[in-house]
C-alpha cells in the first residue's frame, strides 16, 4: 500500500505540473494549432517525475499527444513504440489511455514494446487527433543509452513515440539489439519534469523556466523540431560550459570532474563549428554531453552519452573521435533522419567518415590516421566480407554490424573523397542537408546530391562499392 500511496500523490503533483506548464510554457506551437486547426507537426507534452526507491530510479509520467495525420489513408488506429520495454521486457507499464477526452482501447504487443491504440473516431488525411497516456517506469541496471550507469541514469529512449506509418502501415518491426533500432519523424516537445536536487540534468531542447526547491528541481523544457527527447540525471555532477557559432550555440557538458567537463564542453563546441562550416548550420542553441558507462557513444536530439573514460586527458584522441562522431549524428540521424532499421549505413556510416576528418583537425593527421589504422585493423586483415553496405539490421547481426557499417562505411567514404575530391564531396553534403532539412534522407537522395556535386552520375559507383565485390 505504501507504493500505491506514493504513485497517487506523485500523479496528483504531475496533472498541476502539466497543467501549469502547458498553459504557461513561453514555447511557440505553431499559430493554426492554436486557432483549433490542424498544426504543422505533431506535439508531444510530457509531465514527468522521478524520483529514487533504493538503488533504482522510478519515473512516473504523463503524454498528451497531438498527432496529425500526414498521410493519404484515414487512419483507425495509432501505434506507439515503447522503446523501453524493448531495453527491459515490461519495464514500462501504461496506467490510463485516452483520445480526444474519451478512454480509448489498446493492446499491448508480448513484448511490451508496441502500443496499439484503437481511435472511437477516425482521422482523415490532414486531421490531427488527441492522445492522453498515464506510464511509469523502473530503470533497469544496464550501463547503456537506457538504464543505470555507474556515472547516473541515462534515458534515451525512453518516453512513448508514435511509429511511423509508411505505405499504408505502421512500422512495428522488432526491435534489433545490435545497432540504432530507431526512427521518428520530426515534432515538437514540452515537458514539465521534476527531479531529485542532488541531480544535473542533461535533456534535449531548451530551458524555458526553472524553480528549485530543498528537495525537489522542477525544469521547464520547450524543444521544437526534434526528432524525439532524451535526458540524462547525473549525481553530483562536476559541470562545464562552452560556446559555438559565435555564442550562438551553448555546449553543457557534465563529468566526474572539472577537468573532464570541460575537455567535454571544448571538445563538442569544437566539432559544431567544423559541422556547421561544412555542412549547415547546427538549428538549436543547446546540446549536453554526459558520461557513461556504453564503450563509445549514443546520440540523441541536443544530448550526446561519450563513454566516461573518454573525458580522460589520457584518452583524449579517442574521446575527440568520439564526440565529433556523435556530434555529426546530430545533423545525420537528428536534422536529415533516415531510416535506421532498413538503412543503418546512411547516416552512421558518414558520421564515421566525419568523426575522423574531424580528428584530423583538433588532433591532427597522424593522431588520426594512427587511431584509424588501429581501429579497422581486423576488418583489413582479418574479416571476410561477404555482406552489402546497404544492409538492415536484420542483414547486418553480430561483428559484421560493426565491420560493414563502421568499418567499411568508413572506407567507402574515404573512397569516394578520393573518387570526387574533397571540396565536392562536402557540397553534396550541403546539399543532402538541405534537400532533406527536417525530414527523411534515402540512398537515391544521397547519391544525387553526390552526383550533382561531382557533375556526373554516380549511381553507378555507389552500387560498385556498396556490393561485397568491391572488397576482393
Amino acid at each position: 500500500m505504501e507504493h500505491r500511496r506514493k504513485s497517487i500523490s506523485t500523479i496528483l503533483r504531475l496533472f498541476a505540473l502539466a497543467a501549469a506548464f502547458i498553459c504557461a510554457a513561453a514555447f511557440a506551437v505553431p499559430a493554426a494549432a492554436e486557432n483549433g486547426d490542424v498544426p504543422e507537426r505533431d506535439l508531444y507534452e510530457f509531465s514527468i517525475q522521478a524520483m529514487e526507491e533504493g538503488r533504482y530510479l522510478r519515473v512516473w509520467g504523463l503524454m498528451r499527444l497531438t498527432y496529425v495525420n500526414r498521410s493519404a489513408d484515414t487512419m483507425y488506429s495509432i501505434a506507439l513504440r515503447l522503446h523501453a520495454n524493448d531495453a527491459d521486457a515490461n519495464c514500462m507499464a501504461i496506467g490510463s489511455v485516452g483520445t480526444d477526452g474519451r478512454s480509448a482501447a489498446y493492446t499491448l504487443s508480448s513484448d511490451g514494446g508496441i502500443l496499439n491504440i484503437s481511435l472511437p473516431r477516425e482521422i482523415a488525411p490532414g486531421e490531427s487527433t488527441r492522445l492522453f497516456m498515464r506510464f511509469d517506469m523502473t530503470l533497469p541496471e544496464t550501463g547503456d543509452r537506457f538504464g543505470a550507469n555507474s556515472t547516473g541514469y541515462m534515458l534515451g529512449n525512453a518516453l512513448p513515440i508514435a511509429a511511423m506509418y509508411e505505405n499504408g502501415v505502421w512500422r512495428t518491426e522488432p526491435y534489433y539489439s545490435n545497432g540504432d533500432s530507431f526512427y521518428s519523424r520530426i515534432a515538437d516537445y514540452k515537458v514539465a519534469m521534476q527531479i531529485p536536487a542532488k541531480f544535473a540534468l542533461a535533456h534535449t531542447g531548451t530551458r524555458m523556466s526553472y524553480d528549485s526547491g530543498r528537495a525537489y528541481e522542477t525544469y521547464y523544457i520547450a524543444a521544437p523540431s526534434v526528432r524525439e527527447f532524451a535526458f540524462a540525471l547525473i549525481p553530483n555532477a562536476a559541470t562545464a560550459e562552452a560556446t559555438a557559432r559565435g555564442g550562438r550555440v551553448k555546449v553543457h557538458a557534465l563529468g566526474q570532474s572539472k577537468a573532464h567537463a570541460a575537455f567535454g564542453a571544448q571538445c563538442v563546441a569544437k566539432a559544431i563549428d567544423f559541422f556547421s562550416e561544412n555542412i549547415g548550420e547546427y538549428p538549436y542553441s543547446d546540446i549536453f554531453v554526459v558520461p557513461f558507462d556504453l564503450n563509445g557513444g549514443m546520440e540523441y536530439p541536443g544530448l550526446i552519452m561519450v563513454n566516461k573514460a573518454y573525458f580522460k586527458s589520457s584518452k583524449s584522441t579517442e574521446g575527440a573521435l568520439v564526440m565529433g562522431h556523435e556530434t555529426a549524428h546530430q545533423w545525420f540521424y537528428g536534422v536529415v533522419g533516415s531510416d535506421q532499421v532498413y538503412s543503418p549505413w546512411l547516416d552512421e556510416s558518414l558520421v564515421e567518415y566525419l568523426g575522423f576528418d574531424f580528428l584530423r583537425q583538433y588532433a591532427g593527421t597522424d593522431a588520426a590516421d594512427a587511431l584509424e589504422r588501429e581501429r579497422y585493423y581486423a576488418m583489413r586483415h582479418e574479416y571476410s566480407r561477404t555482406k552489402r553496405l546497404d544492409g538492415s539490421l536484420e542483414d547486418l547481426s553480430g561483428a559484421d554490424y560493426f565491420f560493414m557499417v563502421y568499418a567499411y562505411g568508413h572506407d567507402f567514404y574515404a573512397k569516394l573523397v578520393n573518387e570526387i575530391g574533397s571540396g565536392a564531396f562536402y557540397e553534396g553534403l550541403k546539399t543532402y542537408y538541405n534537400a532533406n532539412y527536417m525530414g527523411i534522407g534515402t540512398k537515391e537522395k544521397l547519391i544525387a546530391a553526390f552526383s550533382e556535386a561531382a557533375g556526373r552520375d554516380l549511381t553507378e559507383w555507389f552500387e560498385a562499392n556498396i556490393a561485397p565485390e568491391a572488397a576482393q
